[in-house]
């Protein structure tokens, strides 16, 4: 039986624990299915500082196993994201956890696998275990991450990252692969795979490539901008308006467009388009929608207009890129 163990802590984020023991827990069904087996291939053990029950950042309460103290060997330890408004919030939690740090730290140096996803990343780095390594973050703590760990290499276009003994993730989906990856070596490919065709999860999207550019352009903490930003993104398909855009942030067109000159090195509607762009090349490698429904989605005024633009930014068609994507993806 394999032990794994979460670490849980006030204002951890309950999915990136709770979503690995589904896996684990799905995996002994299939297991005890398929063999007629009694035992289970896995044993989850939530652990706190204390022994106490910790709250989630979502405000979920969890019951768990044991202190650190009295926590048993494991196979596997699962480090969830911590819980941050920005990142003078998030290095401000990270130091609250000093303890919860140099148990890790232990357990790193006994080779045990730890499995960090999100904000957690930083918990496992502040261990030295990344040290000399590869790592991922959530994409828009890269920057934050770069410079606080410069002996780390920061891998912004991975959402997993697999060292000797350590797994990084840098989304949900990716720490959900992370486990099906673990079960897979641990006991086998087909039981991985069973696994994951009953939970639906694809394992194959370890690429942020698509949200690359928008990481680039949040690296500021201008919130006017971050708000901005923000709007265009989720309107993506409307019309720019910068006139309208300064009204409804309440400032004028002049300070709107010095503000977001200076943030991002690009004006407005420059921005715009790259969103727009990025958004298409996502649609184009992610979906089968035609051309004529992602000019519609993304808001582009015709599908010649959409073709003019990646003949002009990457020298081929919309259709052109789709292919050369889906021969790359295979």
């Amino acid at each position: 039986m394999y032990q794994i163990l979460g670490l849980a802590f006030d204002g951890c984020q309950a999915s990136g624990l709770c979503s690995p023991f589904d896996v684990f827990n799905v995996t002994n069904t299939i297991w005890k299915q398929q063999r007629g087996a009694d035992t289970d291939l896995y044993n989850c053990r939530l652990v706190s500082l204390t022994g106490e029950p910790v709250t989630c950042s979502n405000g979920m309460r969890l019951m768990v196993d044991s202190s650190l103290e009295d926590a048993p060997p494991a196979d596997l330890i699962v480090v969830p994201g911590i819980h941050h408004l920005d990142a003078k919030s998030l290095l401000k939690n990270l130091k609250s956890l000093d303890k919860e740090r140099h148990w890790l730290q232990r357990r790193v140096q006994q080779k045990t696998v730890i499995a960090a996803n999100c904000s957690g990343v930083f918990l496992l780095a502040e261990t030295g275990g990344l040290e000399g390594k590869e790592a991922t973050t959530a994409w828009w703590l890269g920057g934050l991450f770069r410079s606080r760990y410069s002996g780390v290499k920061h891998r912004a276009d991975q959402l997993l990252v697999k060292n000797e003994g350590t797994y990084c993730t840098g989304s949900m989906t990716a720490n959900l692969s992370v486990m099906l990856t673990i079960v897979e070596q641990q006991v086998g490919r087909q039981l991985a795979q069973s696994a994951a065709r009953t939970m639906l999860i694809d394992a194959s999207q370890n690429y942020a490539s698509p949200y690359l550019f928008i990481q680039e352009q949040t690296d500021h903490q201008d919130s006017l901008v971050l708000a901005v930003e923000s709007q265009l993104q989720r309107d993506i398909s409307q019309k720019l308006n910068m006139e309208e855009l300064a009204k409804m942030h309440s400032v004028s067109l002049r300070t709107l467009s010095r503000r977001f000159k200076k943030a991002n090195g690009i004006n407005l509607s420059d921005y715009h388009q790259r969103i727009r762009l990025e958004q298409t090349k996502l649609l184009l490698e992610t979906t089968s929608l035609s051309i004529e429904q992602i000019v519609e989605r993304v808001g582009y005024s015709s599908q010649s207009s959409l073709r003019r633009l990646f003949n002009k930014e990457l020298g081929l068609s919309p259709s052109n890129y789709r292919q050369q994507h889906q021969q790359d993806a295979g």
